[in-house]
C-alpha cells in the first residue's frame, strides 16, 4: 500500500461508507483507491479521507489491498 513516507494510515471514525476504484493500468495489472466518507463531528457536512492508493498485478492482490484497507 502507498502511503507517503514517514506516515501511517489514517485513523477513520465511524464510516458511512468506503468507495472503492479499480481501473486497469496500460501497462497491466490494477490501479486501487480506496476512500471513507465520514460525518464532520463539528459541521454539518462529510468528510472524505483516502486510505489507500496503490497498484496490483492481478485481481486476487487487488482484493489483499481491499482487504488491508478495511481491517
Amino acid at each position: 500500500m502507498a502511503l507517503p513516507q514517514g506516515t501511517s494510515r489514517p485513523l477513520i471514525k465511524s464510516p458511512e461508507f468506503f468507495n472503492i476504484e479499480i481501473a486497469p493500468l496500460a501497462v497491466g495489472g490494477f490501479y486501487v483507491s480506496m476512500t471513507a466518507t465520514t460525518v464532520d463531528d463539528e459541521e454539518p457536512q462529510l468528510l472524505t479521507q483516502e486510505i489507500i492508493f496503490d497498484t496490483a498485478a492481478s485481481i486476487e492482490d487487488v482484493l489483499d489491498i481491499i482487504k488491508a484497507g478495511l481491517s
